[in-house]
């Protein structure tokens, strides 16, 4: 084993052996030069670099991996195009309200309410696919006795123009889209194509035929 070499920073004297550990000339403090001390500090410096070395590719491995995720919840959005279910989840239920509204108010017979929603707030309630069924109901209570009372004065204009209103209502039956878009009820269709059927025979009556048909052209 070699040995220890301790040289002094205050004079520059060196000394060997481990008897002390100062400067026999100037009293200072030895610096242990041997070997063993030596590579036990060179060990050190390089177990530091390699970790400060290590710290960007551990840091590039962290990005990298995160990037990675990211991608990958990106593409699962995208293939299982949750934006668009999830708007159109939102529209659903939105429409389900409006229906609800509207049921609630038929079913209790408060037409004043179904009256707001159909004609004050058509705009909104356009949105649900029964808004025309609750439409015809509400047609259904409110025309036909203004045409009744009309029909025994006589008065052709009025007539004319209530069953222009369930006449168009009706009519927009003819087209099978209507059915595979909006709602319907069965005991109402059979009311609205009855009372069109009535008012007809009526107005065939009074002799207001012409006028009627060129309505429906």
């Amino acid at each position: 084993m070699k040995e220890k070499i301790r040289i002094c920073p205050g004079c520059g004297a060196g000394a060997s052996g481990a008897e002390t550990a100062f400067c026999p000339y100037c009293g200072r403090e030895l610096i242990d030069l041997s070997r063993e001390k030596t590579d036990k500090k060179i060990r050190a410096v390089k177990r530091a670099q390699s970790e400060t070395a290590s710290v960007p590719k551990k840091l590039g491995l962290v990005v990298v991996a995160t990037l990675l995720v990211l991608f990958l919840l990106l593409a699962l959005v995208v293939f299982l195009d949750i934006p668009e279910r999830m708007r159109e989840s939102k529209l659903q239920r939105g429409m389900n309200r409006l229906s609800r509204d509207m049921q609630k108010a038929y079913e209790k017979e408060d037409w004043d309410q179904l009256e707001q929603y159909l004609i004050d707030e058509c705009e909104v309630y356009l949105d649900s696919p029964d808004y025309f069924l609750y439409r015809s109901a509400w047609f259904l209570h409110t025309y036909p006795p203004l045409f009744d009372e009309a029909y025994q004065t006589h008065d052709a204009e009025e007539m004319l123009f209530i069953y222009e209103i369930m006449a168009e209502d009706y009519d927009m039956r003819a087209d099978d889209i209507f059915f595979s878009v909006y709602g319907t009820d069965e005991k109402i269709e059979e009311a609205l194509a009855g009372e069109v059927e009535r008012e007809t025979e009526i107005m065939i009556e009074e002799g207001l035929e012409d006028e009627m048909y060129k309505l429906r052209r």
